[in-house]
């Protein structure tokens, strides 16, 4: 069967083709089929102490409170229990006036994670394949390995160690920003790039783009154009003043080292771009070998 590997904040599974994410938040992800949103996935750091019947009834209280359904317990469905088998679970369902679901919690030791699965509306084939190809792929990354980014149209592999901070997901223009206590990473993906470079050089986009990290960084220009496409880089030839470096000690949140790069290709029609902030000197190929892992899905 075809199928789509998606990695979300920790989390990788694969899905049939045909379904896409239509709702995303940290350590949450929406399906849908292409008629409906019918498949949620959550995911919740659990330590190594879990028990079941607590978070299940937490489970159940929040969502009768938020929602006014009422979450019952129930048996695993059959093609679920080969792939379940080595997590500890608890099948449950739901059902309203306009809809039903039902789902599955499981504990994963290994990642010490809580994973809830609900699957919403009419039980069919087209679900109960989804439902067996997720639970046979789901892992979730090791911490101390890189993790793997792969939604929509994009992936990349970043260090673990690099946590989500905020992401951007609107027509023509994504980002994920990934940070921990030295450095920050952002991944922008601009579409469609002959639309946005059709009276314009990349130099000029990427200056009027990041004209406030260019300024407050005092980064400088280096652009190269080939037959198929254009790569601009943006690099500190001095550095900080010593005020900022100052600041840097005083507060954590203050990255005075930068680096950009951008790059277009005719063959995708987008833009990719890759900021860096750091509290540290940058080593000059950071951000091109960020690149090297750093990819449109074709």
């Amino acid at each position: 069967m075809d199928r789509k590997n998606i990695s979300w904040d920790g989390l990788n599974f694969d899905v049939p083709p045909e379904f896409e994410v239509s709702g995303i938040d940290k350590k949450f992800l929406q399906l849908d089929n292409g008629e409906q949103p019918c498949i949620e996935l959550r995911w919740y750091d659990a330590g190594k102490t879990y028990k079941e019947k607590n978070y299940f009834r937490q489970l159940a209280k929040k969502v009768e409170s938020a929602s006014g359904l009422k979450i019952e317990s129930s048996v695993l469905p059959a093609s679920w229990k080969k792939p379940l088998q080595k997590f500890d679970t608890t099948a449950f369902y739901w059902q309203s006036d306009l809809s039903t679901g039902r789902g599955v919690m499981f504990y994963c030791k290994k990642a010490a994670k809580v994973m809830l699965v609900q699957f919403i509306g009419k039980n069919d084939e087209q679900i109960d394949d989804a439902a067996v190809m997720i639970f046979n792929s789901l892992r979730f990354s090791n911490p101390a390995e890189d993790h793997c980014w792969r939604i929509y149209d994009i992936k990349a592999t970043l260090p673990g160690k690099l946590k989500l901070e905020s992401f951007e997901f609107k027509p023509g223009r994504f980002s994920i920003t990934l940070a921990d206590q030295i450095e920050t990473v952002t991944l922008y993906r601009f579409s469609p790039a002959d639309i946005i470079l059709k009276q314009r050089s990349l130099g000029e986009f990427s200056k009027e783009l990041f004209s406030e990290e260019i300024k407050n960084m005092n980064l400088s220009r280096a652009e190269l154009e080939y037959d198929k496409g254009a790569t601009c880089m943006f690099g500190q030839k001095k550095s900080p003043s010593t005020a900022n470096l100052a600041l840097a000690k005083l507060s954590p949140k203050r990255r005075p080292y930068g680096q950009i790069e951008i790059r277009y290709t005719q063959e995708s029609n987008r833009i990719l771009a890759v900021l860096v902030k750091s509290r540290q000197q940058i080593p000059e190929d950071r951000a091109q070998n960020i690149f090297k892992q750093y990819d449109i899905i074709q």
